[in-house]
C-alpha cells in the first residue's frame, strides 16, 4: 500500500450510478429496510450511548448521520482509489482529488435529499476539520497530494451547486462562496460528470458478463469502538456499496472491511485486495461533531491531528 491511499485523521447521468444504483434508499439485502431508514434506527438504538447521552432526538439523529455520512464519503473515495487501479483509469491530475470528485459526483446523481444531505454533511466535516486544525495550531502541509480541509470542503460545495444552483444555493451561501464562483461550479460540475462518463463506459458489465464477488467484513471490536462495529454492521454501509458496485466488470475481486486499527484511517490495500475503513475513523468523526457542533462548550484536543485523503 503506498503512502498516498493513506487517510489519516487525527477526526455516488450514468456511469456513475454504476456502483451505487439508483440510491442508497434501495435495499441492501432481501427484505431489509432503505438504508436511510436504518440510519434512522440505528440513532433510536444508540439513546443510552454515552456519547449520545442529554440530546434530543434531533440532535441525536444529526450526530449519527454526520458520523455515517463521512464515513460513506470515505469509503466512495476509496472505491474510486480501486477503479484507477484495477481498471488503469486515466488521471490528469492529482487522483485524491479525483477520488474527492467521484465520490461527490456518485451521491449527486442519487439525486435524493437523504444523498444531498450525506453530501452536506461530508462537507462540514471538512470545515470542521480545518478548523479543529487552526485551533489546536496544525501546521497547513502546502506540499502535500491532499488539497487542504477547506479546499476539500468547498469542491464538494462547489459541485453540488454547480448541479443545481437554485436547490444547493443556500448552501453554497451559508459557506460564503462567491456568485462568480457559484456560476462557474456549472461548468466544473458538466466537465467531471461527463469525464468520469467516458472513462467508465468501457468497465460496465454486460448481461453476460458474472458479477465481480465482492468480500464485506465487519471485524469485531472493543470498547468503546464496539458500537461502531454493531452500528454499520445494522445500517449495511458496506453491503449497500458492494452490491452496486457489482454493476461494473472488476478485473478481480476484492474485499470491503471494517475494522479496529489503532488509528483513525481508511485505505485500498492493493497487495491484499481490501478497502480498509477502520472502526477509529467514525469514532473520529463523532469526537469531530461533539468538540465543534454540540451545544456544550468546545474543548480543543491535547493532540493535534491533521486529515488527509
Amino acid at each position: 500500500m503506498s503512502p498516498r491511499r493513506e487517510l489519516l485523521i487525527s477526526a455516488m447521468t450514468g456511469a456513475l450510478l454504476l456502483v451505487c444504483g439508483p440510491a442508497f434508499g434501495q435495499p441492501a439485502q432481501p427484505g431489509s429496510p432503505p438504508f436511510e431508514t436504518r440510519v434512522k434506527d440505528v440513532a433510536r438504538a444508540l439513546q443510552g450511548n454515552p456519547y449520545l447521552t442529554n440530546l434530543s432526538e434531533r440532535q441525536r439523529m444529526d450526530r449519527v448521520e454526520f458520523v455515517i455520512s463521512n464515513t460513506l464519503f470515505v469509503l466512495l473515495h476509496e472505491i474510486a482509489h480501486v477503479m484507477v487501479d484495477e481498471m488503469n483509469l486515466p488521471v490528469l491530475g492529482r487522483e485524491e482529488d479525483v477520488a474527492d470528485t467521484f465520490a461527490a459526483l456518485t451521491m449527486l446523481k442519487m439525486g435524493t435529499s437523504f444523498s444531498a444531505r450525506v453530501l452536506a454533511l461530508a462537507s462540514k466535516g471538512w470545515f470542521l476539520n480545518d478548523r479543529r486544525d487552526r485551533e489546536t495550531g496544525a501546521e497547513p502541509i502546502y506540499y502535500g497530494e491532499h488539497n487542504l480541509s477547506q479546499q476539500r470542503a468547498y469542491q464538494i460545495v462547489c459541485l453540488m451547486v454547480g448541479s443545481d444552483s437554485v436547490k444547493f444555493k443556500s448552501l453554497a451561501d451559508g459557506a460564503k462562496m462567491p456568485e462568480y464562483r457559484q456560476e462557474s461550479c456549472k461548468e466544473d460540475f458538466a466537465t467531471l460528470t461527463r469525464s468520469w462518463d467516458d472513462v467508465l463506459k468501457p468497465h460496465r458489465r454486460t448481461l453476460d458478463q458474472p458479477q465481480t464477488k465482492i468480500d464485506v467484513v465487519y471485524r469485531e471490536a472493543e470498547g468503546t469502538l464496539g458500537v461502531f462495529a454493531e452500528s454499520f454492521r445494522s445500517v449495511q454501509i458496506l453491503e449497500a456499496v458492494a452490491e452496486r458496485a457489482t454493476d461494473l466488470a472488476w478485473p478481480k475481486p476484492f474485499s470491503i472491511e471494517m475494522r479496529s486499527c489503532g488509528r483513525p484511517e481508511a485505505a485500498w490495500a492493493d497487495k491484499t485486495r481490501t478497502i480498509r475503513i477502520c472502526y477509529e475513523l467514525p469514532f473520529d468523526f463523532a469526537q469531530l461533531h461533539i468538540a465543534y457542533e454540540s451545544e456544550r462548550p468546545a474543548t480543543n484536543p491535547k493532540r493535534k491531528r491533521t486529515r488527509k485523503n
